[in-house]
């Protein structure tokens, strides 16, 4: 449990939490800027009332930017995620009709090698993109790009 002492101190060093969340990229018009800092100044604290006076400020700086950068990156997975499964549920709206599914054999064919691998094994054999990985020769975030433009692209031609 964190002293009252130490989150006053923590509190009082606040230009070390800011210059942390202002490392990682973060400026104070994001919309979790006060989250992001509320949770720096609590680490901070917590690794005050740890050090037993210590000077501890540069690692709790590192400490709290890499912590500012993890939360950024759960931001960013669960709003790809959010996206995919808004993208998943457009597609899945679209009425099907023979002369779309002829449209639609006809696009295959002109798909590259990675937007076949997804579009057979992703959108029609439901397997996970992470497993996709080793076989497309490239990283999760391309094939989570190649994706989006994939389907923005059977959504024009359909």
């Amino acid at each position: 449990m964190i002293r009252e002492e130490s989150f006053i101190k923590a509190w009082e060093n606040r230009r070390l939490v800011g210059g942390a969340i202002k490392a990682a990229g973060v400026r104070r018009d994001y919309q979790d800027y006060a989250d992001l800092f509320q949770d720096g100044v609590l680490i901070y604290a917590g690794m005050i009332e740890e050090s037993q006076g210590q000077n501890i400020d540069k690692l709790a700086f590192k400490k709290i930017l890499w912590h500012t950068l993890d939360e950024l990156r759960k931001i960013q997975r669960r709003e790809e995620k959010n996206q995919e499964i808004d993208n998943a549920q457009d597609f899945s709206r679209l009425e099907v009709d023979w002369d779309s599914l002829v449209v639609l054999k006809d696009e295959v064919k002109k798909l590259n090698k990675i937007e076949r691998l997804l579009f057979f094994e992703h959108l029609l054999a439901q397997r996970e993109i992470s497993r996709l990985v080793e076989r497309a020769g490239c990283s999760r975030r391309t094939l989570q790009r190649v994706k989006k433009d994939l389907l923005l692209k059977l959504r024009k031609s359909l």
